[in-house]
This record gives C-alpha cells, sequence and structure tokens, in this order.
C-alpha cells in the first residue's frame, strides 16, 4: 500500500470519527430542545389551564393521587415502591390525602397487613375536573397533530420508556 493510500483511510478515518462525534452532538442538541419545548407547553398549559384546579395538592401528594386514580384500589406499598418513595414519607402523604377525603384506604379482607386505596370524595371531584380540563387541551391543541404525528409522538415515548426501563432492569440485575 502506498503513503499516499494510508493517508487517505487515516484521513476517513478521522472523518468518519468527526462524522458521528457531530451526529451525537447534534442528538444531544435535539434531545434537549425536544425536552425545553415540552417543559414549555406543560408550563403554558399548567398556568393557563390546569391551575384552574383550585385545589391545594402538593407535587408528591399528586403523584400518590394520580397513581390512586389510575390503579386503584392500589396497595399503599405498590405506590412507595413505583415512585421510590420511603414507606414512612408514602404513609404520612397518604395520611394528609386521606384527612382531606382524596383518598381511602381500607384493609385487604384476603391479607389484613395490606392496605388499598381508592379515591375519596375530593379525589373523584379533583379528577372530573382535571379530566374535563385534559379532555380541552386534547381538542383544543392536540388535535391539531394529525393521527400518524400523534402515533409518532406515542410510539417515541413507548420506545423510550422501553429503553430506560431495560435499562434499570439490566442495571439492578447485574
Amino acid at each position: 500500500m502506498t503513503e499516499r493510500w494510508k493517508d487517505s483511510i487515516v484521513y476517513l478515518v478521522k472523518l468518519f470519527k468527526w462524522i458521528n462525534e457531530v451526529k451525537e452532538v447534534e442528538q444531544g442538541d435535539y434531545i434537549k430542545e425536544a425536552y425545553d419545548f415540552f417543559d414549555k407547553v406543560n408550563a403554558h398549559l399548567l398556568k393557563h389551564y390546569f391551575s384552574s384546579l383550585d385545589y391545594e395538592i402538593t407535587p408528591k401528594q399528586f403523584l400518590i393521587l394520580d397513581r390512586v386514580h389510575k390503579h386503584q384500589p392500589v396497595k399503599v406499598q405498590t405506590i412507595a415502591e413505583q415512585l421510590n418513595f420511603s414507606m414512612s414519607s408514602t404513609s404520612q402523604l397518604v395520611s394528609k390525602l386521606e384527612q382531606e377525603s382524596y383518598v381511602v384506604r381500607s384493609i385487604n379482607p384476603q391479607n389484613r397487613r395490606e392496605i388499598f386505596l381508592t379515591l375519596g370524595e375530593k379525589g373523584n371531584e379533583y379528577y372530573d375536573e382535571y379530566d374535563q380540563i385534559d379532555q380541552f387541551v386534547i381538542d383544543r391543541f392536540f388535535s391539531q397533530l394529525t393521527v400518524e404525528e400523534t402515533k409518532q409522538l406515542r410510539d417515541i415515548a413507548e420506545k423510550l420508556h422501553t429503553i430506560v426501563t431495560e435499562e434499570k432492569k439490566a442495571i439492578t440485575h447485574e
């Protein structure tokens, strides 16, 4: 192989490495931009639409309430594990939600050591209003996306969820 060929190959290898580095930087920049746009969309929707929900719920209480809403009846322990909260912290948050009638605790008849949560009267009221606002936002804004764009958004979110959860499984089972 001549010296000229060697130089050409070295140049091509360096060029490919540089292109890959540029691709990685660009992809990272696109991801950061996407996060920024989603943050802006969420902040706007929260400020102009969801802020009309006149309930005094902390972010952690909302996370618990949302789990109960989506999975009721659900065990307190399951919520603590899913949210990576201590049982003590979760119990305190649940107690506050229970005092204000957002959730109702009940004992599992098959296993008396397990406590189930369901939405209470105020929790149901909250989600009735929340769901109305959510539907309004979907009708007003998200409906401006095509069905194909909506499917792509869902598919990308699902793929990212799978990647992240599989990574976590791999790390915890090493």
